[in-house]
């Protein structure tokens, strides 16, 4: 069974991916999907990534999820594993995630954890033991914990959605809900595993920036994929919710529950163009 390390970088995160790179092995391939703004970062790539064992593929242009799809295109079977450039592996995290899908091989995507630094709190609130996932209820796991099994998914035309993420026209978060809820209404299985397979440090974009217009946007843009039209009376409890928790929010409730209105809009409207891509 081939694992495919799948990173995504952009523009000088090029410099970085050598730091991902474990001993070559016959079982490990690393797919680095290069998105580049300029011709100049062509010129950045290390010569330590002159590897077999590695392949760059050049992309021109912003998104993120377009950038994972463009990575995810070039792999057509044994398991991917979700990579950025500035993450760190446990030791044993790739025969963690091998010997994890030939032990269960009923399961088509499975979840880990990310360990934080010394000191650090805990990256969010993990279950406890191993469990079956179904739908985003509290616990949604990140990109770089996300494995899966690349027949399973290509077999369904199953592709990050494009309209989510950074780099999108709109919404800077979600992608990792939206790909894996579109796995789970397709009939993949998940299941969550409580080992950690990768290091990152507990801050993030999304945790600093959480009444940004675009944050807003994606949390309403969920709740609407999720919800439909009952998604406007949950963001009033969920703005109300918001201000009764937090101190010192930038925004006036009024304004924060207009740009998470103007998310559910922006999802409505898209989403059967979004459905024809992925068809």
């Amino acid at each position: 069974m081939k694992l495919n390390i799948l990173i995504c970088t952009f523009n000088e995160g090029i410099l970085s991916v050598p730091n991902i790179l474990k001993k070559e092995r016959e079982d490990i391939d690393y797919i680095v999907s290069f998105q580049c703004s300029d011709e100049k970062f062509l010129t950045y790539i290390p010569e330590s990534l002159n590897r077999p064992d590695v392949r760059i593929a050049p992309l021109w242009g912003l998104g993120l999820c377009r950038n994972r799809n463009h990575a995810l295109s070039l792999v057509d079977c044994g398991i991917a594993l979700i990579a950025d450039d500035d993450v760190d592996y446990t030791d044993d995290a790739f025969d963690l995630v091998l010997n994890t899908f030939k032990d269960n091989k009923s399961v088509d995507l499975a979840f880990f954890k990310i360990k934080t630094r010394e000191g650090e709190p805990e990256y969010k609130t993990y279950p406890l033991e191993k469990t079956p996932y179904t739908r985003w209820k509290g616990y949604a796991p990140c990109s770089i914990e996300i494995a899966f099994r690349v027949d399973s998914v290509k077999k369904n035309n199953l592709w990050f959605d494009e309209r989510f993420g950074l780099g999108s026209e709109q919404l800077s978060g979600g992608e990792e809900v939206m790909f894996v809820d579109a796995c789970l209404k397709n009939g993949l299985k998940a299941c969550f595993f409580p080992e950690y397979i990768v290091k990152h440090p507990y801050l993030s974009t999304g945790k600093n920036e959480p009444f940004s217009q675009r944050a807003a946007m994606t949390v309403g843009a969920l709740c609407h994929h999720f919800k439909g039209w009952l998604a406007f009376p949950a963001m009033v409890k969920y703005t109300w919710m918001t201000y009764k928790r937090y101190k010192n929010i930038p925004v006036s409730p009024f304004t924060y529950y207009g740009w998470l209105a103007k998310g559910i809009l922006y999802e409505r409207s898209t989403a059967k163009n979004y459905r024809d891509f992925q068809n």
